[in-house]
Formats: C-alpha cells, sequence, structure tokens
C-alpha cells in the first residue's frame, strides 16, 4: 500500500514506513508505534494524516531528525485515531 503524509494543505509521499500489519491495525490502531522518511519536516505535536489506499491515520508526532546531507527526515510516534481514507483525496 502506497502512503502519503498530509499536513495543512499539501501532501507529500512517505518511504520506508514501519508500521505493524493490516489485520494488527484492524484490532487496535490507537497507540500503536510508526516511523516512515518524509521529504519535510514535521514539528512534534503538529496534526498530520497518515493516508493509505482505504485508510488514514491520524499521528501523535513524538520526533523528527533530519539526516546529513540528504532533504530528508525520519518522523516516528504513535496513531492517534484511524479513519477512513476517501479515495481520490490528496
Amino acid at each position: 500500500m502506497n502512503y502519503r503524509l498530509s499536513l495543512q494543505s499539501a501532501t507529500y509521499p512517505v518511504e520506508d514506513i514501519r508500521i505493524p500489519a493490516e489485520s494488527i491495525l484492524a484490532d487496535q490502531p490507537v497507540g500503536q508505534p510508526f516511523s516512515f522518511v518524509a521529504p519535510v519536516r514535521v514539528a512534534v505535536g503538529q496534526p498530520c494524516l497518515l493516508r493509505g489506499d482505504s485508510v488514514g491515520y491520524q499521528l501523535m508526532v513524538n520526533s523528527c531528525s533530519g539526516f546529513t546531507y540528504s532533504v530528508r527526515y525520519l518522523v516516528s510516534g504513535t496513531i492517534a485515531t484511524t479513519a477512513v481514507a476517501v479515495a481520490g483525496i490528496a
């Protein structure tokens, strides 16, 4: 599944996502850890949504660290809530 990060009115692709398997998330996603590589810095506590093909996750960002010599950031935290993502919305 491809994921996109929605921040305010912009959407960005994410890489190297680490999130529990779909079957685990279907049971109880809230509080599950996540991490991914993003092309933009995400502030701790900034509201953001990780959108997949059929599901979206409201995230509680705990940290965002930049890579040396690269404009990419390692974002990690926990899932705050789960919502169905509407197809076609960026």
